[in-house]
Formats: C-alpha cells, sequence, structure tokens
C-alpha cells in the first residue's frame, strides 16, 4: 500500500460526507480527502488531482446521473483509481452490474464501522476485492426472497425436524417432488445438507433489513 493515500468521497449528504471525512483522516496513511456532490465536479477534481480511492454512494437526488454511471465512467476514464461503494442500498442486481459492468473494487453497507472500512481501504490497494458481512448476509437474504412459495414452504417443514415423507404428506406431493425441492434448495443457497440450509434460513430471517423495500429510485440503464 502507498505511504499516504489521497481519497476522493463523492456523496450528496453533506453531513455524512464531513462525517466521513473526519474520520478517514485518522487513518495514517490517508493524506488527503476531497469531496463532490456530482458526476461533473467528480471528474474536475479528477483532471487536477492524484486520487487513489473513490468513495462512491449509488443513489443521488437528480436523474442525470447515479453512482453505476459515475463509477463505470471513472474507471472508463481513469482505471487505476480503486473505487469503492457505500451505499444503503444492497441489491444482488446491484451487485451483478458493479462488479461485471462497473468493475468496482469494493462494496461497503453504510451501517459499516471505521475500523472495517479501513480494511477495506487496505485490502484495495492491495489489488483485491471487498464485500464486507453486511452485504453477503443481505445478497443471501435475496436468494431466500427469490425461493418459490413452495421452496419455502419444505424449508419451513424442515425446520420443524420432520422427514421427506411428513412434508410430502403435509403438502400433498410426492417424495421425489419434496427431494427435488430440496436439492434445488441445496444449490441456490450453497449449502450441502439440511441442517445447513436450516441454518442459513434462521440467519437471514433474523437479518436486520430483510424486509427493506423497493424504494431506490430506478437508475439509469448503462451506455
Amino acid at each position: 500500500m502507498k505511504n499516504r493515500l489521497n481519497i476522493l468521497l463523492v456523496e450528496d449528504s453533506i453531513s455524512f460526507a464531513q462525517g466521513m471525512e473526519l474520520l478517514l483522516l485518522q487513518h495514517p496513511k490517508i493524506n488527503k480527502v476531497l469531496h463532490t456532490i456530482n458526476y461533473e465536479a467528480t471528474l474536475d477534481v479528477l483532471k487536477i488531482n492524484s486520487i487513489d480511492i473513490i468513495i462512491l454512494d449509488l443513489n443521488f437526488e437528480t436523474k442525470q446521473f447515479d453512482g453505476f454511471m459515475i463509477a463505470k465512467k471513472v474507471k472508463q476514464q481513469y482505471p487505476a483509481i480503486k473505487i469503492m461503494i457505500l451505499t444503503q442500498h444492497t441489491r444482488k442486481h446491484h451487485y451483478n452490474r458493479l462488479l461485471n459492468e462497473c468493475n468496482i473494487d469494493a462494496y461497503l453497507d453504510k451501517q459499516l464501522g471505521i475500523e472495517e472500512t479501513y480494511t477495506a481501504i487496505e485490502t484495495v490497494m492491495k489489488g483485491q476485492h471487498y464485500i464486507d458481512k453486511n452485504i453477503s448476509e443481505m445478497l443471501d437474504i435475496e436468494h431466500w426472497m427469490q425461493a418459490s412459495v413452495r421452496e419455502q414452504e419444505v424449508i419451513m417443514h424442515l425446520m420443524k425436524g420432520i422427514t421427506q415423507k411428513e412434508i410430502a404428506d403435509k403438502l400433498f406431493i410426492s417424495p421425489k417432488t419434496v427431494e427435488v425441492h430440496i436439492r434445488n434448495l441445496f444449490h441456490k443457497f450453497k449449502v450441502k445438507n439440511t441442517t445447513e440450509l436450516v441454518s442459513k434460513y434462521i440467519r437471514y430471517k433474523n437479518a436486520n433489513r430483510e424486509n427493506i423495500d423497493e424504494s431506490t429510485s430506478p437508475f439509469k440503464s448503462l451506455e
């Protein structure tokens, strides 16, 4: 990692950015923290400053641009700059677009503590990607939310510790069909047995934002 880092915050919440700046400057290897609130100002700053990391929000109070567009455009023009997304909006399709289309380096939840933010900075400066624990859990929750109604019913009965035969009787389907549903759930949740499946389900049901709504404004498609 470089001895001293220059960071650019792209965030239209002034109060959040000011607090974040103060916290970042406590890190001994962070030299300077700049702040912009929109796409145009970001490009202006990059023209005259050497920036190592951009910490970028996804959602802005405008329809002209969003974090996806900024990330993609910056990576096209300044591929060496590391981009860390810091957002309260977590979605699997956001994750796929950010990693595959925008080539970001880190995906962080705004509920994250500053120590883990420091860890993420150090990780991306080593050339590695960083996805924080909260984001990973939310992505897995979306796997659950994508499960079919029947698959959810099967999991609920598995939690009660009953056999596949008993589940089949309760749902009026064949044991073979129950087996297929369980196999599909193993694949979706990347587990090897019903104990792991039930354990994951319980963790995700207890996650604090499972019922987050779809209030995020519609993001523009990337050109």
